[in-house]
């Protein structure tokens, strides 16, 4: 039997809101969004596994010192590289990630979905012709209040209250203001890490009594709750299209194989090396 041709190739994507099922050809894409998730995942979850690190490490740490004790007691001068004090050691361990950094990062996979958007609803996978249409304001509108600030993003709608006085303008003025010149602009935005949530929903309380509804406390958890769920929508917007028509879904998806196989980044483990 011959190798299929690209045209009797099976194009399928099946989504339920929680398994993914998918042709090989769409696998590559698959394994490009998952490996960008992780990325993020780990950097929004750092903090987190460095207090671990730091408790594991000082149980340790006393461990050793209750055990040295006991040593001494017996006659026995125990013998360990440990240098410095215990508090100095744990010291070290007081690094914090810096909150533009999780921002940026989040906005950068946001505009991944972006433009794998436009590669499937405008069925361009041309580098310059995708940039001009990406850069329209009215497209980053669209795109923004179809998937993120929607309510059918499962995040927004539970969270309306909060996340309404956030407009597509603002959160495009925000990634702008991060990436172009590292700073926050005059939106009524306060950008708090997540161990100051609830100080922060108490603040807003207190600037909406006084008159100030505009103004809003996020959270790099609330942007990666709202990008995670435009996912799920995109998602479920492909899955419908597959079941509306297949052929037309097949050729439109193909500009999103097309991108990513052209412009992806592709993770190598260091054990993939045979060096």
């Amino acid at each position: 039997m011959s190798p299929q041709s690209e045209q009797e190739k099976s194009t399928h994507l099946v989504f339920d809101g929680r398994k993914i099922v998918v042709s090989p050809d769409i696998t590559p894409v698959m394994i490009f969004l998952m490996e960008i998730e992780k990325e993020i995942d780990c950097l929004l979850n750092f903090q987190e596994k460095l207090e671990d690190i730091k408790d594991l490490y000082r149980d340790s740490l006393q461990s050793v010192i209750s055990l040295s004790e006991k040593l001494k007691a017996a006659n026995i001068e125990p013998e360990y590289g440990i240098k410095g004090s215990l508090q100095n050691i744990l010291e070290k361990f007081n690094f914090v990630l810096p909150l533009r950094v999780q921002l940026i990062a989040l906005f950068a996979s946001l505009e991944v979905l972006y433009f794998l958007d436009i590669a499937y609803n405008q069925e361009i996978d041309n580098d310059n012709k995708m940039r001009c249409f990406a850069s329209n304001e009215k497209n980053i509108k669209i795109f923004l209040n179809s998937l993120v600030l929607s309510i059918e993003n499962e995040y927004y709608k539970n969270n309306k209250n909060r996340l309404s006085r956030i407009t597509a303008k603002k959160l495009r003025n925000l990634r702008n203001a991060l990436t172009h010149f590292f700073s926050l602009p005059k939106l009524g935005f306060f950008v708090v890490p997540e161990n100051s949530h609830e100080k922060a929903q108490k603040l807003e309380a207190l600037f909406k009594l006084n008159g100030h509804k505009d103004i809003i406390f996020i959270s790099p958890k609330d942007l990666y709750e709202l990008i995670k769920f435009a996912h799920i929508l995109r998602l479920k917007g492909w899955n419908d299209d597959f079941y509306s028509n297949k052929d037309e879904f097949k050729r439109k998806f193909q500009f999103v194989i097309n991108l990513v196989k052209e412009y992806g980044a592709v993770s190598i483990i260091e054990k993939q090396l045979n060096l």
